[in-house]
């Protein structure tokens, strides 16, 4: 008479979830076919964890922590995508080209524009340039364009520094708003 070998390995099923092609038979149907599935898988895995050995376990651990991870990188990938990665470090730190703040020294030697999450250096000389140019300009599209001229000629790092996307980008906008309401120009 021929002796029955014993299994060391988890019980099969004849399901076809439990032969590592999940993908391939779980079906997206509805919220509770999915909830359903997912219920068996988590079951299944439960099952076969309780049949494995120390090492089996460790190494199984070691992959749903590998899953973990590449499904957060799949996660910020579809974020990257719909914006760009100072975007979302700006909406991640509440901060707006649609604010600013002024900070002027006590004997408004310089000015400091933080806007977007990048604080911008103005000495005096350099602010009375941007005040005069402002109230020069016939609108704000027109304010907004020569502030951009003038920071391209001038200093290109705020261009960068505030993720200034071109002549009409909102942090422009913002700022000759602020500077023809609150600053006019000095013989």
């Amino acid at each position: 008479m021929a002796e029955k070998k014993k299994s060391t390995g988890p019980k099969k099923k004849s399901t076809a979830k439990k032969t590592g092609k999940v993908n391939a038979s779980v079906k997206k149907n509805t919220s509770n076919k999915e909830d359903t599935d997912e219920k068996k898988l988590r079951d299944a895995l439960k099952e076969y964890a309780e049949d494995l050995d120390l090492e089996s376990l460790a190494f199984l651990v070691q992959q749903a922590q590998v899953l973990r991870k590449r499904l957060k990188v799949q996660e910020l990938s579809r974020e990257y995508e719909q914006l760009d990665v100072k975007a979302i470090s700006a909406k991640r730190a509440g901060v707006s080209k649609d604010k600013l703040e002024v900070k002027e020294a006590d004997d408004n030697s310089h000015f400091i524009f933080v806007i977007n999450g990048a604080r911008n250096f103005f000495s005096l000389k350099e602010m009375r340039e941007m005040v005069k140019l402002c109230h020069h300009a016939a609108s704000t599209k027109d304010g907004a364009r020569r502030l951009y001229a003038w920071f391209g000629r001038h200093r290109e790092d705020v261009i960068k520094d505030t993720s200034i996307d071109g002549p009409l980008d909102a942090a422009l906008v913002t700022m000759y708003n602020h500077i023809v309401n609150n600053y006019t120009v000095k013989d």
